[in-house]
Formats: structure tokens, C-alpha cells, sequence
């Protein structure tokens, strides 16, 4: 990875509509574990995955959708293999500082923490300031389906 540092905070305030006053938030969840620390993201990913899970059952309940629906819609959007993906897509890989001993491949499960520690990240600099985590979740693609 080139020098990305500022680039990287302007290009996810731009993609997700939210601005970090603590851009090292976002600095976390490009690190992958063992990249700077033993770490790396996990802990922002933990945060992230449960703030989206929650999320999208609270859009979920506001639909009036059933327990059924909404673990069905949960498991979808917020499963590994859909945020990796969407990951990909957004070009994120060329962001994450890689773990040295990993050379230059990007595992799903790498991606799929990125995602969840970008969400973690916008949780935390907004206080869980809905609007916001609307936007960021609409931006990656992960909002609630409407069919």
C-alpha cells in the first residue's frame, strides 16, 4: 500500500456522508491483524457487526417484518461472505495494510472485518447516531432490501 493515510479518511468521509474528528478510527479498520498490532481491526469489527446486526433488526422491526424475516435479512447482509463482497467492490482492498506474513492477498474473512470495522468506526465517531449509520449502511450497500 502506497501512502494512503489522509486520502484514505477523505475517500471514506466521501463514500460513507460522515465525518470523522477521530480519523484514526478509520485508520484501525484498514489494519488487518498483525499488520501494526496483534489486533489489527478485531475490535472495531466486533463493534461493527453487532451495530449492524442491530441495525438492520430495529429497520427490520420498524417494517413490521417477522422474526423470521429479519434473522433471514441479518444473516444475508451481514454474513461474511456479503460483506466481503461489498468490500471488493468498493475497492477497500487497495487500503487495508496487510499483515506482512500474508504478502498481498486479502482473505474474504479480512474484508469482511474491514467492512465491520468501517461500521464499528462510524458507530463510535457518531455516538450511534442513526442518520449517520443510515448513510454509511446505505453507502456499502448493506441497507435493508426493499423487496
Amino acid at each position: 500500500m502506497a501512502n494512503h493515510g489522509s486520502e484514505l479518511v477523505v475517500y471514506i468521509q466521501k463514500q460513507l456522508g460522515v465525518t470523522f474528528d477521530k480519523p484514526l478510527l478509520i485508520h484501525e479498520a484498514f489494519m488487518a491483524a498483525g499488520a501494526v498490532n496483534r489486533d489489527g481491526n478485531k475490535d472495531l469489527a466486533l463493534i461493527g457487526d453487532s451495530a449492524l446486526q442491530l441495525f438492520l433488526q430495529t429497520q427490520g422491526r420498524a417494517r413490521n417484518a417477522s422474526r423470521e424475516r429479519i434473522n433471514q435479512v441479518v444473516s444475508r447482509i451481514a454474513g461474511n461472505t456479503n460483506l466481503a463482497q461489498r468490500g471488493f467492490e468498493l475497492g477497500f482492498d487497495q487500503y487495508i495494510v496487510k499483515n506482512p506474513s500474508q504478502g498481498n492477498y486479502i482473505a474474504d474473512k479480512l474484508m469482511a472485518a474491514t467492512v465491520e470495522a468501517i461500521i464499528g468506526a462510524v458507530f463510535l465517531e457518531t455516538n450511534w447516531d442513526q442518520e449517520a449509520l443510515q448513510r454509511a449502511v446505505n453507502a456499502l450497500g448493506l441497507a435493508w432490501p426493499d423487496v
